[in-house]
């Protein structure tokens, strides 16, 4: 298997749509559905990327960047957002807690596979 992908997404189906395209480029997929079992894969596998969701149960998607990026052992892996949330200030947010890129919903396979080449380095080719 390539490098490791960590999906936050509290909808299932939707995280399983992003594990297969990348899956199919050969990354290693793990999915957390939840904020506690992002926090949970992350302490316990070494992570390469991270696609997050913004709105999830327990806290949102800012809260978890914001504290992933201030942990020493974490603060490297990239963390790239993908939501529905479309305003400038949501965006905005996400930079400001250390996202490395925003990815609006719906989104096209090619756009996904970009946004990752870019930060993990690997062919992008849909």
């Amino acid at each position: 298997m390539g490098k490791k992908i960590l999906i936050i997404d509290d909808d299932i189906e939707m995280a399983e749509i992003m594990g297969e395209m990348l899956k199919k480029k050969d990354y290693e997929v793990i999915l957390a559905h939840d904020g506690l079992r992002a926090i949970e894969k992350s302490n316990q596998e070494k992570i390469d990327l991270i696609l997050l969701d913004i709105r999830m149960p327990f806290f949102s998607g800012f809260w978890f960047c914001d504290a992933f990026k201030q942990r020493p052992q974490t603060k490297d892996i990239p963390v790239a957002v993908v939501s529905a949330l479309t305003e400038r200030e949501d965006i905005e947010k996400a930079y400001s807690v250390g996202a490395s890129a925003y990815l609006k919903k719906p989104f096209q396979a090619k756009e996904l596979l970009e946004i990752v080449n870019r930060l993990i380095g690997k062919d992008s080719s849909a």
